[in-house]
């Protein structure tokens, strides 16, 4: 067999193992799935018949990376996706967690204002019927962006909503508030690439605010909202802790936010202390601070 053909072999079996691994007990979502493998085969044409990859291959690869101008965060990806591509193909992988590019300073997207919330909520009219859905869960229940995403018309039940979850954190289904019920139902969503995400956002601020948001992703809604439920929640004396069930952390972000209340995570369940299932829902609708604006926007 010739040496070209043999190593096209071995490049496709690689890859087609990683995408099983993709695509098998635990499926990662569409766009996810068609990074990996784009950045995997990236690496293998360069790494070429040089399989498995040594250390040096690896180090190599980043250093050629990153004089093309590869970003730091971009080099983050790729050794989260040389890694699982090793892992698929039972290699040995050659580096620890401490060759991880580091994490630039500045990698969290911009947190908006109140005022540029309630704006963007009081110009609902100006945008299509998903943009408006968008919006809606957006402002109401903070979710990361690949979580928007995975929405789809079978996670929507009469008044329910269910939040298919990132990085760990609990699944859970919401109540969904009077507010914003005739944006949900208007509207059916199926599940979305990250990017198609990315520039819906894009064209809401646009529409909503007059101009785009450059540094701005769905996590702007999350910073501010974060912060201002559990503000709120302290004024009223409820428990802070109900942040972190409304906003599925999972039980390490609750130790890393609680610090010294590491068994919250595991331990404390706010919601048993009643018979009603969306109890955390209600505590937190009453002190959250941008249901008003869609109170008033539908008044007027």
């Amino acid at each position: 067999m010739p040496a070209n053909l043999k190593e096209s072999k071995t490049l496709n079996e690689a890859l087609e193992n990683l995408k099983t691994v993709l695509t098998g007990t635990h499926p990662r979502a569409p766009d996810t799935i068609a990074n990996y493998l784009s950045v995997a085969n990236q690496f293998l044409t360069w790494v070429a018949d040089r399989l498995p990859p040594s250390a040096l291959d690896i180090h190599r690869y980043f250093a050629h990376r990153r004089e093309q101008g590869l970003s730091e965060n971009s080099l983050r990806t790729h050794f989260a996706v040389i890694t699982k591509l090793c892992q698929a193909n039972d290699w040995k992988f050659p580096l620890s967690a401490r060759d991880r590019p580091e994490e630039p300073e500045e990698t969290r997207e911009r947190a908006f204002t109140t005022e540029e919330i309630a704006t963007l909520v009081r110009n609902k009219d100006k945008y299509s019927d998903g943009e408006r859905f968008y919006l809606a869960v957006a402002t109401i229940y903070l979710p990361r962006r690949i979580e928007h995403a995975r929405i789809t018309k079978r996670d929507i039940k009469e008044n329910t909503i269910r939040i298919q979850t990132a990085k760990k954190g609990e699944k859970r289904t919401h109540r969904i508030p009077d507010e914003i019920l005739p944006y949900i139902h208007t509207y059916h969503p199926k599940e979305k690439a990250r990017s198609t995400m990315s520039a819906m956002f894009q064209r809401i601020c646009e529409k909503g605010l007059g101009h785009k948001k450059p540094g701005y992703g769905w996590h702007s809604f999350r910073y501010p909202g974060t912060t201002l439920i559990m503000s709120g929640l302290a004024k009223a004396g409820k428990d802070i802790t109900l942040v972190g069930y409304f906003l599925r952390w999972s039980r390490r972000e609750f130790g890393r936010r609680f610090a010294g209340l590491q068994i919250a995570g595991a331990y404390v369940r706010p919601e048993l202390l009643s018979t009603d299932p969306f109890f955390v829902d209600r505590e937190v609708f009453q002190v959250h601070p941008f249901l008003p604006f869609w109170r008033k926007s539908s008044a007027g």
